[in-house]
C-alpha cells in the first residue's frame, strides 16, 4: 500500500482580535493607538460586556468590563506569540502603585473553524507554539454556531459572548470574500 505523503502549504489567513478587560475605560484607550501602530486599523470594537466570570483579575479591579477589539486585516497565524508578546508588554506598561496592571490583553484569531487564544500557561490542552506562548482552540464553528470544549472559559460559552463571537466570524467570512475577489491585495 502506498501512502500519499502531505503537502506542506502555508495557512489560510485568520482574524486577530484582542479581546481586552479593564475596569477604567481610559486604560484602554490611551493603548489604542500603539496597538493600531503594531497591529493595524480596527474594524470593528464590541460594546463592553461586564465581566463576572472570575475573580483571576482582581489585580486590575472590581467592575471590569470586557471589550473585543477585532483588526481588520487577515494575518498568517503564526504571529500569535509575537503579538502575545507584545500584549503583555503593553500590560505591564499600565502599572501604577496600587495595581501591577490596569488592563488584560489576550490576543487571538478566528480561523473558520474555532476562535485561538494566546497564553503564557501550559495545560493539557494547549499546543506550544514557540517563544514561551502556547496556543488553545477556546471554542469552535459547528453546526451553525460556536460550541463549547470541556475546558472552554465560562465567559465564552455565555450568550453575552455569542453576538460577539459571531461578529468576529461575519467579518473574518467578509474578509476572505474580499481577499479572494482581489488576490493581488494579499
Amino acid at each position: 500500500m502506498v501512502t500519499a505523503v502531505g503537502e506542506v502549504r502555508p495557512p489560510q489567513p485568520v482574524k486577530l482580535f484582542i479581546a481586552t478587560l479593564y475596569e477604567d475605560p481610559k486604560v484602554l484607550v490611551h493603548l489604542l493607538p500603539r496597538l493600531t501602530e503594531r497591529l493595524g486599523d480596527i474594524e470593528w470594537q464590541s460594546d463592553p460586556i461586564p465581566f463576572t466570570y472570575t475573580d483571576y483579575y482582581r489585580d486590575i479591579g472590581e467592575r471590569l468590563l470586557r471589550v473585543f477589539l477585532v483588526f481588520r486585516e487577515l494575518v498568517d497565524p503564526g504571529i500569535l506569540p509575537e503579538v502575545k508578546l507584545f500584549t503583555n508588554e503593553l500590560e505591564k506598561s499600565t502599572a501604577d502603585a496600587t495595581h501591577p496592571r490596569r488592563i488584560n490583553l489576550d490576543p487571538g484569531y478566528f480561523d473558520g473553524g474555532k476562535i485561538v487564544l494566546a497564553t503564557t500557561k501550559n495545560f493539557s490542552h494547549r499546543v506550544y507554539i514557540g517563544r514561551g506562548i502556547y496556543a488553545e482552540a477556546t471554542i469552535k464553528w459547528e453546526k451553525g454556531d460556536f460550541r463549547p470544549f470541556p475546558y472552554t472559559y465560562p465567559d465564552y460559552q455565555s450568550e453575552a459572548y455569542r453576538p460577539v463571537l459571531r461578529k468576529i466570524r461575519e467579518l473574518y467570512r467578509a474578509s476572505l470574500n474580499a481577499l479572494s475577489s482581489n488576490p493581488k491585495s494579499a
